[in-house]
């Protein structure tokens, strides 16, 4: 799975139209506070175009933090589907579609 979205504002001035991003990490940690006790970490790269090398230079890098039960509530058959879903629903991600 994998994410199709338009990059209006890129580190290299340009946008980038239908960029792909992939999850590259999540890591699960426990904290402290018992509000959110949970939360996940989510390491997303985007590329120009699906790469078709692991060689392939990313031109986004984007990383988020969600509570454990809020990414759990998606829909998905597996937790990573859930992940997927949890970033399609951020403001930074509008418009995005899984491909």
């Amino acid at each position: 799975m994998a994410i199709q979205v338009d990059i209006k504002n890129s580190q290299f001035g340009v946008s980038f139209q239908g960029a792909y991003f992939r999850i590259a990490a999540v890591a699960v940690m426990r904290q402290r506070e018992d509000n959110p006790r949970h939360q996940v970490m989510i390491d997303v790269i985007g590329y120009a175009t699906q790469p078709q090398s692991e060689d392939t230079r990313d031109v986004d890098f984007r990383r988020y933090y969600a509570p454990y039960q809020e990414v759990e509530t998606q829909s998905g058959e597996t937790f990573l589907a859930k992940c997927y879903a949890w970033i399609m629903s951020q403001p930074d991600m509008t418009g995005a579609v899984g491909v």
